[in-house]
């Protein structure tokens, strides 16, 4: 959940762009960056000795992050510079790698619905950046190759599936999921083209539906 509220947070930087520093969209992120510091917070009072160095590093990539976020310079303008943008890619980065570290080797209910979550979070924060800036892609100040919407959209569409096979007998994960699918279907025939200039993007739709896919399954892995 941390790594999605990571994603969630580089989204809401870009919507500050999109939407021209809405006072509503800048105090939505402001909540988002506090509830996800009470979870690194929580994480780190959970963490035995051997993990309090790891849980202390995520803090800090958390830290960096958020006031990377709050901070883009011009939104009113709608614009952010060069290097707001590069430093929310890798201020964002560094906080799911620390995670995608700490938790390898464990295990937990409805991970892989978590794990959906996350993935339509980091198609979402990479769908908003573009709509945004045209140069603001994840590869702005990374050296990473620019995302693949038509694979990443597809392999979505396999998660999905194999979960609602996996948690037929499930009714509540059943609800989550096919909640999910629902919002799912709102912008999946988006994505495919997001590269192409003559797109028809829907960044505020992508934003809204992500972020309730991503409270759904919080309330779900939280029980």
């Amino acid at each position: 959940m941390v790594e999605a509220d990571a994603w969630r947070a580089r989204m809401g930087f870009h919507l500050l762009s999109i939407r021209g520093d809405n006072p509503e969209d800048r105090e939505a992120l402001k909540q988002l960056l506090a509830e996800g510091q009470e979870r690194v917070m929580a994480l780190q009072d959970a963490a035995e000795s051997g993990e309090k160095e790891r849980m202390s590093a995520i803090g800090e990539a958390w830290q960096a992050l958020s006031e990377r976020a709050m901070d883009n310079p011009l939104a009113s303008l709608g614009y952010a510079d060069y290097g707001a943008m590069s430093e929310m890619n890798t201020t964002t980065l560094a906080v799911a790698s620390q995670v995608e570290d700490a938790e390898a080797g464990t295990s937990g209910k409805y991970r892989d619905v978590a794990a959906l979550s996350t993935a339509m979070q980091r198609v979402g924060s990479e769908y908003l950046a573009l709509a945004a800036f045209p140069s603001a892609g994840l590869p702005t100040g990374t050296g990473l190759p620019p995302m693949d919407f038509a694979i990443e959209a597809k392999k979505i569409d396999n998660q999905l599936d194999t979960l609602k096979k996996k948690y037929r007998a499930d009714a509540q994960a059943s609800e989550v999921l096919n909640f999910i699918s629902q919002r799912w279907a709102f912008v999946r025939n988006t994505i495919p083209r997001m590269n192409e200039q003559d797109a028809n993007k829907v960044p505020y739709l992508f934003y809204r539906y992500a972020t309730q896919v991503a409270e759904r399954v919080e309330e779900l892995v939280s029980e």
